[in-house]
């Protein structure tokens, strides 16, 4: 719904040449009672071309809709809007303060909600809901019978205007913060109400109730002397006049962010990929978001460039449609899954994508591609097996772990041999041994100036100490610091993939003990299977429709052996169907490139 409702908002912006720069819900979806039947009351502030607020014609002050299925769209320039908010309007003072926001451009709520405060009317802001909660109780709330909704339109009205009168302040928006202030005879009936509306359409009617009868005549009959607003003018002339003139913000690269792309003014695609895609998902899988975007002009013409943005797993990953048109020329698999994914993982889509037909990009180099890319896989099963058959300790292993001292036609650890000869590590010193690398020679005087083995301030690293010529070494060490390093990466790249594995994924590959990861394999096969429709059909199928065999390729049902031999047939047999193939050798990368900037520009 979000995504139909801020297309909405765009063609309203193109269609009327205005800029949208807020838009909320409004009425009792915002207030937190909506009926199934419900609409959608959409309500937008725009701002027109600054030209036309100093033209002698009259500029568009409004703009209403006829509904549209469940949206109900209109809204007010925002000169109008600052005509009423001097007046505390009920209905704008609503609109700043919902707590579903569709649109908000650089800050606005923010700026127009503390004006809001500034030129606050509590008798206004009342008078508007007393107004409301009368047209409902001497109105529809007459007959032997009503409606939940005129009952909880006349309660929110008469609580809003209770909380003005207590507090002097603009009352909460959402209903359950206002049905927090009544009287206990009340409130106990409040959550039947709230029931009862949410499971019955709104037409549907209900027996009156006394006790909430009572109440509303009871607070309409009594009217408190609350202030009038300022009525000052001068700051809301300066907030509109920094809104009509205020400059749109230029993006700058590190405000490419995963929630701003993902706004309706760049995104071009989003999308859940991956195994959910596949139909290979199981109980526990990740879902992987894939999407597009569209810089702005005024980034593209700057110095500035960006291809995508991510999160820090690549879980989460959107292409700048320069960028992704660029992998689809070069036929990447992960760009052209995106032409083609299944409807029920599409979050959103705008029409400007249905420009890129899959025919216009599929060729003959899928073979090299998708093949290359499946026997990558098949390499990375076997890389990561390394790691889960070989786990390291939580706690590395020290410097002197990797130092030992000849003993016979042996060596012992430099620790274990010392404390043999009642020797003191701190207490000893080393000297390098010349012509005889990774070896030391190990002193102790535990009456001299020995440093000890070990760099007080670098763990990583020995300390050496100066003796006399004629003093004689205890023994000899070797250090293997080959080792050592070696230790230390595998050390850190273990438990850097601890911290980014998928737990779901790990146990299963400790489960099947194949000495494989099993969904790498998976890839392979789907990969293979895919190139071979794109060269016999031309197609892009992403659903397989092999889930089964997948699955038990992802369980470890087959050897490793087994599944590589297949593969490699595999895509011997696909390299000969490409040779065979009708498609294009490679896309067209002219017309590629006028449909570039034909989407950019009408983005």
């Amino acid at each position: 719904m979000f995504t139909k409702i801020n297309t909405l908002l765009t063609r309203i912006e193109a269609t009327h040449g205005v800029r949208i720069i807020y838009a909320v819900e409004s009425g009792s979806r915002a207030w937190g009672f909506a009926s199934p039947d419900s609409d959608y009351d959409i309500r937008f502030l725009f701002i027109r071309p600054a030209g036309s607020y100093v033209s002698v014609q009259e500029g568009l002050e409004s703009i209403d809709l006829p509904l549209e299925g469940e949206l109900d769209a209109g809204g007010w320039d925002i000169r109008k809007a600052a005509g009423l908010l001097v007046k505390s309007n009920g209905a704008l003072v609503e609109w700043l303060h919902s707590p579903i926001i569709y649109r908000n451009e650089d800050g606005f709520r923010e700026r127009w909600q503390s004006m809001a405060r500034e030129v606050f009317s509590p008798r206004a802001s009342s008078d508007h809901y007393r107004g409301l909660a009368k047209q409902m109780v001497l109105g529809k709330l007459c007959g032997d019978t009503v409606r939940a909704k005129d009952y909880l339109y006349a309660l929110r009205a008469v609580l809003a205007a209770k909380w003005i009168a207590e507090t002097h302040s603009i009352p909460p928006v959402p209903f359950a913060d206002l049905f927090a202030t009544a009287p206990h005879s009340i409130g106990s009936l409040i959550p039947k109400l709230l029931e009862h509306k949410a499971r019955t359409a709104e037409s549907e009617r209900m027996e009156r109730l006394p006790g909430l009868d009572a109440f509303l005549h009871g607070f309409l009959d009594s009217t408190p002397p609350l202030p009038q607003g300022s009525g000052d003018f001068s700051s809301l002339d300066r907030l509109l006049r920094s809104e009509i003139c205020r400059p749109v913000k230029l993006l700058q690269p590190a405000d490419f962010t995963l929630e701003r792309i993902r706004q309706p003014d760049l995104l071009l695609l989003d999308t859940i990929a991956g195994s959910h895609a596949y139909g290979t998902a199981i109980d526990g899988s990740d879902e992987d978001r894939r999407g597009v975007f569209v810089a702005p002009r005024s980034f593209i013409g700057g110095l500035d460039a960006i291809e995508q943005v991510a999160d820090e797993r690549n879980d989460q990953v959107y292409y700048e449609i320069g960028h992704f048109i660029s992998l689809l020329l070069k036929n990447n698999p992960n760009a052209l899954e995106l032409l083609a994914m299944p409807e029920d993982c599409i979050r959103y889509r705008h029409p400007l994508f249905d420009l890129l037909d899959p025919g216009i990009f599929l060729s003959k180099l899928c073979a090299k591609t998708f093949g290359e890319y499946a026997m990558g896989q098949i390499r990375k099963a076997r890389g990561l097996n390394k790691k889960i058959v070989n786990p390291q300790p939580e706690k590395r292993l020290a410097l002197l772990d990797f130092c030992h001292v000849p003993h016979g036609q042996g060596s012992v650890p430099v620790l274990e041999w010392l404390s043999a000869g009642n020797f003191d590590p701190r207490k000893c010193g080393l000297t390098s041994v010349q012509h005889a690398a990774g070896m030391f020679a190990i002193y102790h005087n535990p009456d001299a100036a020995c440093r000890g083995l070990v760099s007080p301030k670098d763990p990583d690293a020995l300390i050496f100490t100066s003796v006399p010529k004629e003093a004689e070494p205890i023994g000899w060490m070797q250090f293997n610091h080959d080792a050592f390093r070696a230790h230390c990466k595998a050390h850190r790249e273990y438990w850097e993939w601890v911290g980014q594995r998928n737990e779901e994924r790990y146990a299963t590959n400790a489960q099947h003990g194949r000495g494989y990861d099993s969904k790498n394999l998976l890839h392979t096969i789907r990969l293979l299977d895919m190139a071979g429709e794109i060269a016999r059909e031309g197609v892009l199928r992403i659903r397989r429709p092999n889930r089964e065999f997948l699955l038990r390729v992802r369980s470890g049902e087959f050897d490793y052996e087994d599944l590589v031999s297949r593969a490699e047939e595999q895509l011997t047999s696909v390299m000969v169907t490409f040779e065979e193939s009708n498609l294009q050798d490679q896309p067209d990368r002219e017309r590629v490139n006028r449909l570039l900037v034909e989407i950019r520009e009408i983005f």
